[in-house]
C-alpha cells in the first residue's frame, strides 16, 4: 500500500444501479460445494485451502473500505471506478458472504448440541469455529490491503458513530473497519511504482435478539481527506487517463 484516503460521504442520495450491483455481487461471490475439498484429513481443514477457494488473488488498484450497510452503494462506486477509469477496485463485503456460508456449513456438521431434540450449536465449539474463520478472513483482508495501491475508507454515518465518536477521536461499531484502518496505519508503505515493477457477511451485520455493541477505535488522521464532490471531480477527470495514470492525478490532486 502506498497512500490511504477518508472519502466523506453521504450513502442516502447515492445513485445505484440495482441490476449492476446485483451481477457485481453473484460475479463476486465464491461458493463452496462440499467441505471435503478443504479438508487435509476427516477432520482438519488447510486455512491456505479455504484462502485460495474463496479469496482468489486479484491484482487490485483499490481497496475499499466500507460498512455492511453501505455495500450497494460501495459496488456503485467499484463499478463507476472499473467502468470509467479502469481501476479494479475490491470490495471487501464481496467477501464476507462467502465466510459466513463457510462457517454455517461448518456449524451445522460439527457444532450441533448432542441433544437431538433440538438444533442449537454448542457454544464452546461455535466460539472455536468462528474464531478460526475471522483470523483466515483477517488474513485474506490484511494481505489485500498490503498488495493494493490504495485505500479508500467511505466515512459515513453507518461507518463511524457520530454518538461514540469524541472530538477527534473517531469510532466504529464495526469490529472489522477498526482491523483495516488500524492495519493501514501499519502496514509496509510501497511507492506505487515499485509495487507496479514489482508484481480477497460482516461481523457487523449480524441479527441477534438484543443488540450488542462495541465501540471500536476508528483512526483517520493518517488518510488524507475528501469530501464527495471532489472525489466525482477526479472521477470524471480521471475517465480520460484511466489505469495507473488515474491514481496518478488522484495523488497529485491531494
Amino acid at each position: 500500500m502506498d497512500r490511504g484516503f477518508n472519502l466523506s460521504i453521504n450513502t442516502g442520495p447515492y445513485p445505484v444501479d440495482f441490476t449492476k450491483v446485483r451481477a457485481y455481487k453473484d460475479a463476486n461471490q465464491k461458493r463452496i460445494d462440499g467441505l471435503a475439498q478443504l479438508m487435509i484429513d476427516d477432520d482438519t481443514f488447510d486455512a491456505s485451502l479455504i484462502l485460495k477457494s474463496l479469496f482468489p488473488t486479484v491484482n487490485a488498484d483499490i481497496f475499499l473500505s466500507h460498512s455492511s450497510k453501505d455495500t450497494n452503494e460501495a459496488i456503485q462506486i467499484a463499478l463507476e471506478l472499473q467502468e470509467k477509469c479502469g481501476l479494479n477496485v475490491f470490495v471487501d463485503s464481496c467477501i464476507w458472504g462467502s465466510i459466513y456460508d463457510l462457517l454455517k456449513a461448518v456449524d451445522n456438521k460439527y457444532c450441533r448440541s448432542e441433544d437431538q431434540t433440538n438444533y442449537d450449536y454448542d457454544y464452546d465449539y461455535r466460539n472455536r469455529t468462528t474464531a478460526h474463520m475471522h483470523m483466515i478472513l483477517t488474513t485474506a483482508l490484511q494481505r489485500m490491503i498490503d498488495q493494493t495501491d490504495t485505500i479508500i475508507f467511505m466515512n459515513t454515518d453507518h461507518s463511524i458513530s457520530l454518538k461514540h465518536s469524541v472530538n477527534e477521536e473517531k469510532k466504529t461499531l464495526s469490529p472489522w473497519i477498526h482491523m483495516e484502518l488500524n492495519f493501514s496505519t501499519l502496514v509496509r508503505r510501497r511507492p506505487r511504482y515499485k509495487m507496479l515493477i514489482k508484481s480477497e457477511r460482516a461481523m457487523d451485520g449480524v441479527i441477534s435478539n438484543e443488540q450488542f455493541n462495541v465501540a471500536h477505535d476508528a483512526p483517520t488522521g493518517h488518510l488524507t481527506s475528501i469530501a464527495e464532490s471532489d472525489f466525482r471531480t477526479w472521477m470524471l477527470q480521471a475517465s480520460t487517463l484511466r489505469g495507473s495514470k488515474a491514481i496518478d492525478l488522484l495523488y497529485s490532486k491531494f
